[in-house]
């Protein structure tokens, strides 16, 4: 009961305030679960040619149309006004350490470590997801480090979510493997004494490097031989983890992201692909321009070091015109900014690619669908097309001029610019 009837006119003030709340409600309602309408922006689907004065509706977090002025706009939908901006997809950086301390990405107390995985120690809390985003990076693969020869396989997730199962977008997303001398650095062979640390170990050269790949899948293949043999008997026919892993990426189960900067070691990933059949892509791959018809002629992808790198380890040669000799030879190729160390964010790595002769058009496929492609996530990620996730960062410019900078991030459709 009212102790103080209010007048009428403050009476109808009130119903009318509670009709106006109701319809915010309702509003922000169907702003999360209903339709939302970008249009105004310049749209480069990067799929197809770019959109002036583009459309793009999204529905349930997917893109479910884009395209002109033209494109029917669904009753009820939210609208986001964009005109004079730019929108590309979310930008996709195929190789990093975001979201993973330092003393957790090299499990050292064996050289090959093929069972473990890098998602067991992401982070999501982490603030280099944050960073991430403010650059317009909206997917990134995370690989474990390159201190053992084989370590471990690697995860592709979203840079926003609470958890894992919120972020994740594919699992076990590629093995990493490791040639050159970054295995075997710092460690040293008993020879005579007590070992004091678990650097007296093995490899301690390139040769022993190579001959633990060799070893690893030697191993794999004589297991996939004792399980799909049918007179092996049943006490040899026990679960190894590690050598699971290694008969999945034997069977092309699992691609085999091979670190591999100067030539030799390029040259030799190559001869270990074909002397043992599994797929396999090249990461960082600094003296690929060496390289460069062996490359197209197998198909090989390659996650391309920063560009923006002035050295690189094994003493690889860096040559800016990389980029622009791969492109010419029809090599896939992706821009990555690296593991942790990099110099600049993913887009002036790009930006840094095209003041070195890189088509601009190229620059952008280099950090959102080829990436995509590469890690086979393309269905989801990496351009703008009806069924992919409406992953898009709003430009106030072109988005390789170094004066724009990022106006908003969403990622399923969801805003999540950091502020």
């Amino acid at each position: 009961m009212m102790l103080f009837p209010l007048p009428a006119w403050r009476r109808a003030a009130v119903v009318l305030a509670a009709l106006a709340a109701a319809v915010v409600t309702t509003t922000t309602a169907t702003a999360q679960t209903g339709v939302t309408v970008f249009r105004g922006a310049r749209i480069h689907p990067v799929s197809s040619p770019p959109i002036a004065d583009g459309t793009i509706v999204v529905t349930g977090g997917r893109i479910a149309a884009v395209g002109g002025a033209d494109v029917q706009i669904p009753s009820g939908a939210t609208i986001v006004d964009l005109a004079g901006l730019v929108v590309t997809p979310g930008l996709v950086d195929a190789s990093t350490t975001l979201g993973v301390p330092d003393i957790d990405l090299n499990e050292q107390g064996e050289e090959v470590t093929p069972q473990l995985r890098i998602a067991d120690v992401l982070d999501p809390a982490s603030r280099d997801f944050v960073a991430a985003r403010r650059f317009g990076v909206t997917t990134v693969q995370v690989d474990p480090g390159n201190r053992n020869v084989i370590g471990g396989l690697g995860v592709v997730v979203k840079t926003v979510g609470d958890t894992l199962a919120q972020m994740l977008v594919k699992d076990e997303s590629g093995l990493r493997l490791t040639m050159g001398a970054e295995p075997s650095s710092g460690n040293r062979a008993i020879r005579g004494g007590t070992p004091v640390g678990i650097y007296y170990r093995r490899p301690t050269t390139r040769m022993g490097v190579v001959w633990e790949t060799r070893q690893a899948f030697y191993a794999a293949k004589a297991y996939l031989e004792r399980k799909t043999d049918p007179d092996t008997p049943p006490e040899l026919l026990g679960t190894d983890p590690g050598l699971e892993v290694l008969a999945r990426a034997l069977r092309g189960e699992v691609v085999v992201h091979t670190t591999a900067r100067a030539e030799q070691d390029i040259r030799t990933a190559l001869r270990l692909m074909d002397e043992f059949g599994y797929k396999a892509l090249l990461e960082e791959a600094t003296e690929a321009w060496r390289v460069v018809d062996e490359l197209a002629e197998k198909g090989i992808p390659v996650l391309l070091a920063a560009p923006s790198r002035l050295a690189a380890a094994d003493g690889a040669e860096v040559r800016y015109h990389t980029l622009n000799v791969l492109a010419q030879r029809g090599v896939s190729f992706a821009i990555c900014s690296g593991a942790g160390d990099a110099p600049l964010p993913l887009i002036h790595e790009a930006m840094f690619a095209v003041r070195n002769g890189l088509a601009p058009a190229k620059a952008l496929e280099a950090i959102t669908l080829r990436p995509a492609e590469i890690l086979a996530v393309a269905d989801r990620v990496g351009s703008l097309q009806p069924g992919r996730d409406a992953d898009l960062v709003v430009w106030t410019g072109d988005p390789l001029d170094p004066t724009t900078r990022v106006h908003a991030v969403y990622i399923g459709g969801r805003e999540v610019t950091p502020r």
